[in-house]
């Protein structure tokens, strides 16, 4: 006897002829059945099987039947070269490919986002948001992302990115530097306004030291004065994130992802100049030509129609200030080494201003620049100009030409006189007597 079979379950009463071999789906219906609890005799009396049949069909495995041995891959010859570039944290998939292909890799991209894809580290979830879109050249958005450490001059100082992407066509600029005082940040969005071609008419950031100084009870920002002057001088409003909600920067937040997981990886580079022209180049080829994941259009496509702020017609002043002692040799120490200023200025305090084009500029309380040099490396160092003790040389004594400062008498020494040995014996016999 056998039976057919509806959607619903087993009808009895219709006669069919046994079939030889038992597709899957029947196998997995009598284990299934078996586990329920029913007995060999009444799932063979519902299948109409025979009780040797649903014997065998509980004791063989499921799938019984030999799989094909995988085919060659073309992605196969790569797979050393893939699995050494993962292990250097390189799970971009798009950039993996060009660089087989450079290598003589014929398959496609997919192949290679399917073998990277189950090989990621797992991401950490996340809480859902909104994504808010803003209108062309409405805002920018800035992040700062650490990129662990690097050693200049003997010592080593964390290194950062500065990344700015505007909203609309999400078009990014990235810069690397050891600082994240407020010189530095204004010349991020500097430079990344002169790199845009215009500026936006908001920017928004996080509650960084170097914008925002502090909030009240109500919410109210105290801003970075600099800061403010700055965001006067270029046309736009400071906007910072509400504390705990940095996600409403997310743009700029993808841009540092992005930054670390396509240019990052595997980079190797001898100072911080050769680290942000390779960053520039990596700009114009690859981050901006891109068509983004989020508008399907490229940035640099959108860039024309952002409708920038014109840039002003002077450049801002973001030279590094300080106020230093002139010491009585007529020297100013900054960052460890030391600079001269004229002698008319021994023990007063002066500004110093360290510029982006690596000079030192020292100026007076009038705001008059007394002395102009070039920023020495090293520790301890001195950069001297032989003018500024010219007023001076009356006072100088006869000093060695291998002196390396020119030796500064304050004031005249009192003229003592010389007297023969004899006198001194004299007055001591004379104490004797008394």
């Amino acid at each position: 006897m056998g039976y057919l079979t509806d959607q619903e379950g087993w009808l009895p009463g219709l006669v069919c002829k046994e079939p030889k071999v038992l597709r899957v789906e029947e196998r997995f219906m009598i284990k299934e059945l078996y586990h329920k609890g029913l007995s060999v005799s009444e799932i063979a009396r519902q299948t109409g099987r025979d009780r040797k049949t649903v014997r065998k069909a509980l004791q063989a495995p499921l799938e019984v039947r030999q799989r094909r041995p995988p085919r060659r891959r073309k992605i196969d010859p790569y797979v050393d070269y893939l699995e050494r570039r993962l292990s250097e944290g390189v799970y971009n998939a798009h950039k993996l490919f060009v660089e087989i292909k450079s290598q003589g890799y014929g398959g496609g991209r997919t192949q290679v986002r399917a073998y990277v894809q189950h090989r990621r580290p797992p991401k950490a979830g996340s809480q859902a948001t909104v994504r808010f879109e803003t209108e062309p050249g409405h805002q920018a958005q800035v992040d700062w992302g650490h990129f662990g450490y690097l050693e200049v001059e003997g010592k080593w100082q964390r290194l950062y990115a500065f990344v700015m992407t505007l909203g609309w066509s999400r078009t990014m600029y990235l810069e690397f530097t050891t600082s994240l005082d407020t010189s530095w940040f204004l010349r991020g969005h500097q430079h990344a306004f002169e790199y845009f071609g215009g500026v936006p008419r908001e920017v928004l950031h996080d509650n960084l030291k170097s914008a925002v100084l502090s909030r009240d009870g109500e919410g109210n920002i105290h801003w970075n004065p600099r800061y403010l002057d700055f965001a006067l001088a270029y046309g736009f409003g400071p906007r910072a994130c509400h504390p705990y909600r940095a996600q409403t920067k997310g743009k700029v937040e993808s841009g540092v992802r992005y930054v670390r997981g396509n240019f990052w990886p595997g980079l190797a580079f001898s100072h911080i100049p050769d680290l942000n022209q390779q960053a520039l180049n990596w700009l114009n080829t690859i981050a901006n030509p891109r068509i983004h994941a989020t508008t399907g259009e490229v940035p640099f496509s959108r860039l024309p129609y952002e409708g920038l702020q014109a840039l002003p017609g002077v450049r801002y002043d973001t030279s590094i200030v300080a106020m230093r002692r002139v010491s009585k040799d007529c020297l100013v120490s900054y960052q460890g080494n030391y600079y001269s200023v004229p002698a008319i200025y021994a023990w007063h305090t002066l500004m110093v201003k360290e510029t982006e084009s690596g000079e030192l500029l020292i100026v007076n309380g009038l705001g008059e620049l007394v002395a102009h040099h070039r920023l020495v490396s090293g520790c301890r160092q001195r950069s001297i100009d032989p003018l500024h003790y010219d007023s001076l040389k009356p006072m100088l004594s006869d000093a060695p030409t291998t002196t390396r400062l020119p030796l500064v008498i304050v004031c005249a020494a009192p003229q003592v006189e010389v007297r023969p040995l004899s006198v001194y014996a004299a007055l001591v016999e004379e104490s004797h007597h008394e």
